[in-house]
């Protein structure tokens, strides 16, 4: 039996009604502020990164954090630097030459498809799905910037994300503020558990981009198929948009194989198949252990979700963006909210 004072902590209708109501005008600022919001979220991502490969500095070298921090961005930064003077006029020149290939490499394809029945049904298809694409990606480009305002907002994320890592306790506990007091311990846990589980997922999607960018890049070095260092770090790269980035990622290097040779396409074909079976089947399920899982329709469902959103930044963080989602709906919905059992 409750009592009168703890019928009045249970959630009533008028709990419910503003609970509604504050995630609807939070929907709507976040949509209003998209931007903000997404570069925001960015920054929280770099933040991240960066103190979990702070925390081992700090743990061995008995550092305090603002040391322990500016090493780990000095060496992330120099190691960036000697891997482009090591290999990035190679790779740019690579990359250029991949990019300046892929029209006639699409021209040669075209043509070969527009030789039978089949080849022009596909054609009509591919026409129709690249045309809705295009419109899709310029709508995306107002909140994008064009490439400029990619880059500079890339940068600011960097930032942000530096700012975040030096003093988060700071910004975390003026977040914590804007509740009532009676809140802040509970809120704060959810944080922490959102907190380790991006951790956990940026950690496996690293490892999982190595893996599938080295099996792809290497088995079309086998193959003679051209560019595969290029290739090879696009179909890793792609990973980080489940799904629909890897299948796009193949694109470009079969247009290229079958600019030379419908064998080599096949041969390429095959490479892709493996490579991406490998990296779905034993990879990441390996990765999956002791990481969020994401259900496919889920990941599909969060990348059209913040792709309508916040556009091309919603696509490219859609996947670490649902990790958070769902780690707030189930702590301070879930358990909060419907399972809450009366005291």
């Amino acid at each position: 039996m409750t009592t009168p004072d703890e019928k009045r902590s249970e959630p009533g209708f008028i709990g419910k009604v503003l609970l509604v109501a504050v995630v609807f005008v939070g929907m709507l600022t976040a949509f209003q502020l998209a931007l903000v919001f997404i570069i925001a979220f960015g920054g929280v991502i770099v933040a991240v990164m960066l103190n979990s490969m702070t925390e081992p500095l700090q743990r061995n070298l008995k550092l305090p954090h603002h040391p322990a921090l500016a090493l780990t961005t000095v060496g992330l930064t120099l190691i960036a630097i000697g891997f482009f003077t090591a290999f990035g006029t190679q790779a740019a020149v690579q990359f250029n030459q991949l990019v300046a290939q892929l029209p006639q490499a699409w021209a040669d394809t075209r043509f070969w498809l527009d030789s039978g029945p089949v080849g022009r049904w596909i054609l009509s298809l591919v026409d129709r799905a690249s045309t809705e694409a295009a419109t899709t990606l310029l709508s995306a480009l107002p909140l994008a910037g064009g490439v400029f305002g990619w880059i500079a907002n890339f940068l600011l994320i960097i930032v942000i994300g530096i700012y975040l890592a030096a003093d988060g306790d700071s910004y975390v506990d003026g977040t914590l503020r804007l509740l009532p007091p009676s809140r802040r311990k509970r809120t704060r846990e959810i944080m922490d558990v959102a907190a380790a589980n991006l951790r956990k997922w940026l950690i496996a999607m690293t490892l999982d981009m190595l893996f599938l960018g080295t099996v792809t890049g290497v088995g079309l070095w086998l193959v003679g198929a051209p560019f595969p260092f290029p290739l090879g770090v696009l179909s890793g790269l792609s990973v980080f948009v489940p799904y629909i980035g890897p299948i796009v990622a193949i694109v470009p290097g079969l247009l290229l194989a079958l600019s030379v040779s419908p064998e080599l396409a096949l041969y390429a074909g095959i490479v892709y198949v493996i490579g991406q079976q490998l990296e779905g089947n034993v990879s990441l399920p390996l990765l999956q252990v002791w990481t969020v899982h994401m259900p496919p329709a889920l990941s599909l469902l969060a990348i059209l979700a913040f792709g309508l959103l916040f556009g091309f930044w919603g696509v490219l963080l859609a996947t670490p963006l649902a990790v958070v989602t769902m780690t707030i709906v189930r702590m301070a919905y879930i358990e909060d909210f419907l399972e809450k059992k009366p005291r």
